[in-house]
């Protein structure tokens, strides 16, 4: 790079300007084309990259991506070239900033403009699959705004040419984890299409919501969520979703690659038959409110026109007021309005309760999104007939969470969040090791130790599930003397084995799980005895 008279930064035939951004493998400058005066935006290989030829192939590659792809929703490509030292090339600037940049202004957009943004982002995708690209790091922050409002997908500096030999280095995750789809993280099914439609769904899930789907104070534990966790509902966070709308982006994160739609053709197609829909539905609502206005009007015109015949000899004014027609009016009203009211009192609670029920019926996954209308149902309808059942599943749906995250802290080596957590794991090392009575004891035992409260309630009604589930398989011999003994013998027979690691494995949790019972002490004492023993022999 090169500096002229005045100062400016050039690079091949490019006057440089300030800085518009740093990425991964570049740096992205404001510029100027010597010949024509054009604006545009000059990408640079960072100096620190380029001595790596890794990234110099995958420089180049996104070049020869972006020569392939020209599309209104795609940033536009000059050219490249390079100098001595240094790789570049240049595309369209937009100086409307990044959707990141709007999502943080504006905090959320409305669901119109969600859907046209995704409608311009599936197209942008379509184009580029149909070339055989996929872009793998479809992030807000990758998505450029025209001046016009218009959308453009910009930096492939990671995507994949399936029609070319792949850079990236097997086994290796890459992209932007919060966007990340779980093939990209585990590598169960190739990187595909589909891959691009997951991290669309988080997208349209951040526009609506001013935040992504899943949220960890660690990298490792986001990652865990997106391979295990169901993601909330849109509607969780932004009541005005329309439910079309939130099933498309439930459908969109989808674990599986075959569970998503079919490509992004398919999801431009859902995009305008919901945006159809709802525009029926609005239309259908206006026309509906402009009746009955004008139904109103008519039925007081008649009335004023009914008073003016009536003659000066009717006798209607001197009748009991409870024998009037305006008192026998009112009181139908009050009658019909009563009926309407505790007809649409127990349709709405019907209602709730049928969309809850769809989803509590299916796999524990789906659970979650019965979460919201159990809660209004629950709060709406305190002496509905439905209360009883839709608590129980609120219970159910809060256990379930709770599991999933005991089992991403396990994973993670973190320790217990609170003491409910601490008692529950406790009990269950217990029973893992198959110590069922002793484990029941302890499940049994946290209701006399924690206090009910709604913190720690899913503890304890797991507590209480795993006493039931142990209660109802015990049979026979319950003395623990015999069980230990027991798991003491088969940690010499797995050492006779030569199963060495396992032996030392149950001797070890024989100590720890019952080496502050006195009563146990003679059995702890041969398990420490027997370690010492083999690992002197060693």
């Amino acid at each position: 790079m090169s500096t002229d008279s005045g100062n400016l930064r050039k690079i091949g035939p490019f006057l440089l300007d300030k800085q518009l951004g740093v990425g991964g493998m570049g740096i992205v400058y404001a510029a100027t084309y010597e010949k024509n005066g054009l604006k545009c935006a000059v990408k640079i290989l960072a100096p620190d990259m380029s001595g790596n030829e890794a990234v110099n192939q995958r420089f180049v590659r996104e070049t020869e991506i972006l020569k392939k792809l020209a599309h209104p929703n795609i940033i536009k490509y000059y050219g490249a070239g390079s100098n001595r030292t240094q790789r570049f090339y240049a595309m369209e600037m937009l100086e409307g900033g990044s959707l990141d940049n709007v999502i943080r202004q504006e905090g959320r957009l409305s669901w119109e403009r969600t859907i046209e943004y995704s409608i311009q982002i599936a197209r942008a995708l379509e184009h580029a699959h149909n070339a055989g690209i996929v872009h793998r790091d479809l992030k807000p922050g990758n998505l450029l705004v025209a001046n016009d409002g218009t959308l453009k997908l910009s930096d492939f500096g990671i995507a994949r040419d399936t029609q070319a030999t792949a850079l990236t280095q097997a086994g290796k995750t890459v992209g932007t984890m919060n966007y990340m789809a779980p093939e990209q993280i585990s590598g169960k099914y190739p990187i595909t299409r589909s891959t691009d439609l997951y991290a669309l769904g988080c997208v349209m899930f951040e526009m609506l919501t001013g935040r992504v789907p899943f949220q960890s104070e660690t990298q490792a534990e986001l990652l865990f969520k997106h391979l295990d966790e169901a993601p909330p509902s849109v509607r969780e966070f932004n009541q005005s979703t329309p439910v079309l709308l939130a099933k498309l982006i439930e459908t969109l994160l989808a674990k599986e690659p075959n569970d998503r739609p079919f490509d992004a053709l398919a999801v431009q197609v859902r995009l305008d038959d919901i945006k159809e829909k709802l525009k029926q539905q609005e239309e259908k609502r206006k026309a509906a409110t402009v009746g009955g206005i004008t139904a109103g009007a008519d039925q007081k015109t008649g009335i004023v026109k009914k008073k003016k015949k009536k003659k000066k000899g009717d006798t209607d004014s001197a009748a009991p007021f409870y024998e009037r027609a305006w008192f026998l009016a009112l009181v139908l009203c009050v009658i019909l309005g009563g009926l309407s009211f505790a007809v649409m009192r127990a349709r709405s609670e019907e209602t709730l309760y049928a969309r809850a029920e769809k989803h509590m019926l299916k796999d524990s996954g789906e659970w979650i999104h019965a979460e919201q209308d159990l809660k209004t149902m629950v709060a709406r309808y305190p002496e509905g007939k439905h209360l009883e059942q839709g608590q129980e599943w609120l219970d159910q749906i809060e256990m379930y969470r709770i599991e999933k995250r005991i089992e991403t802290n396990l994973k993670l080596g973190k320790d217990p969040t609170n003491e409910s957590e601490r008692l529950y794991l406790a009990a269950g090392q217990y029973e893992k090791f198959g110590d069922r009575i002793t484990a029941l004891e302890k499940y049994e035992s946290m209701p006399k130790l924690i206090a009910m409260t709604d913190e720690t309630r899913p503890y304890l009604n797991l507590a209480r599930r795993q006493a039931e589930k142990i209660k109802s398989s015990v049979t026979g011999d319950s003395d623990r003397t015999i069980f230990i003994k027991k798991q003491l013998d088969e940690a010499d027979q797995l050492y006779t084995d030569g199963k060495k690691l396992q032996s030392r494995e149950k001797w070890q949790a024989i100590i720890r799980l019952y080496g502050d019972n006195a009563e146990f002490e003679v059995f702890t004492k041969q398990a420490k005895d027997r370690l010492g023993e083999t690992a002197a022999q060693q």
